[in-house]
């Protein structure tokens, strides 16, 4: 099959959730014979050239185009005072990229074209209405759910307002969305249900993001010292505002706990805010050195295998978080928020520990370090979870089955 791909960032490298989503579906895809074409947006804030894509995809199409998206606020106010299309889509169209694609579909046919994300729903009016071609829509996230939790969460009165607004707006945006496509592939079991209730008569296919699940199951090989995980994109909102939390309101409860205990928070584009917070903390702490801030690394294999537990301090999102599955498929006990686990479904206490509080969630990192049966009982927990429901070559096997009888 002919299968296009839209996306609003390179999928190569996958640095973020939702690259690492689609990167994994097209590898997928093309390791069972389908002949794959990728139309990506190359923006300021993700830029990648050709020259970052694996050498094993060398089969595979892609047609970049450049855009510039940097956020500015005159317009976004505009946007939702007077614009049914949200300012987090609209800044993600101009009319050299759909020039660019119309010509990409004037000189190839395709029998699936794949939607990633609300961001690129525009683009689908100039797609083919044909049986022959189906037009599927792959939202990585119900996305209006993270602006209304920034806004629960928020104390400044202003931003707190424009939040609402915008999660409303997003909302009826989102439901219109869903009305516009017949298939409709959500990235988890939540989100599949909100699109449901918005389009009775769509096909929908939960369709996880999937991981490499271990072959042998043996006890965790941990550092000699506790070392706590965060990675993440450090420039996306929820993770800044869920790690600033952390660093101020639990951080110092368990380092009172634990003495010696030290965390390493990964990741790219690191805000300003984020690292005047981290800043602060390592001068009141010294030559103790117990923040490493390594910012964006070159191996999650070799970070994950550098730390103890995996912490997940969100307060707002949607879809999944892909970075607990990969923590989980590298033996690495997860303490999470309920938002940060949303999507997944997990136990309390017999694969993850949830913690929604900083007593909790200081109390549930000092469990699993001075409890090493129950953290073996955690990890090996998880790891079932991964084999029923995120094998990675299952997913893919399913999604080829799924499209083969569209």
């Amino acid at each position: 099959m002919r299968i296009l791909f839209l996306t609003n960032k390179p999928p190569y490298p996958p640095r973020d959730g939702s690259s690492l989503a689609t990167s994994q579906m097209i590898t997928g895809l093309n390791s069972l014979g389908h002949e794959i074409h990728v139309f990506y947006l190359n923006t300021s804030k993700h830029a990648s050239g050709t020259d970052r894509i694996p050498s094993s995809l060398k089969e595979v199409s892609f047609t970049p185009v450049s855009i510039q998206t940097i956020i500015r606020y005159f317009p976004a106010v505009l946007s939702l005072l007077f614009s049914v299309t949200p300012y987090t889509v609209s800044r993600f169209i101009n009319e050299e990229s759909r020039k660019k694609l119309q010509r990409l579909l004037k000189e190839h046919s395709f029998d699936i074209i794949q939607i990633e994300g609300l961001s690129m729903v525009p683009y689908s009016a100039a797609l083919p209405s044909t049986p022959d071609t189906h037009i599927v829509f792959r939202p990585h996230n119900a996305e209006y759910v993270i602006w209304q939790k920034m806004a629960q969460t928020e104390k400044n009165p202003a931003r707190k307002i424009y939040f609402h607004l915008l999660a409303r707006q997003i909302r009826k945006y989102e439901r219109a969305t869903a009305g516009m496509f017949r298939t409709i592939l959500p990235i988890s079991r939540d989100d599949s249900i909100r699109f449901m209730a918005w389009n009775s008569k769509a096909t929908i296919l939960t369709v996880p993001f999937g991981v490499d699940i271990p072959a042998a199951k043996k006890e965790a090989d941990l550092p000699a010292s506790p070392v706590l995980l965060f990675l993440g994109s450090l420039d996306w909102q929820p993770n800044i505002r869920g790690l600033i939390w952390f660093l101020t309101d639990i951080w110092p409860v368990i380092r009172e706990k634990i003495p010696g205990i030290k965390i390493r928070i990964a990741g790219r584009n690191p805000q300003e805010k984020l690292v005047h917070v981290i800043q602060k903390i390592k001068k009141g702490e010294g030559k103790t050195y117990a923040i490493d801030f390594p910012g964006e690394i070159d191996s999650t294999e070799i970070f994950f295998q550098s730390g103890t537990i995996f912490i997940v301090p969100l307060m707002a999102g949607s879809g999944i978080r892909i970075k607990i599955l990969e923590a989980m498929a590298r033996n690495r006990a997860v303490v999470s928020t309920s938002t940060g686990a949303a999507g997944i479904p997990v136990t309390h206490g017999h694969d993850i520990l949830i913690a929604n509080h900083p007593r909790e969630f200081a109390n549930a990192v000092e469990r699993l370090i001075k409890d090493r049966a129950f953290y073996r009982k955690i990890t090996e927990n998880a790891l079932f979870l991964l084999q029923k429901h995120f094998d990675k070559s299952m997913i893919i096997r399913n999604l080829d089955n799924f499209y083969r009888n569209l």
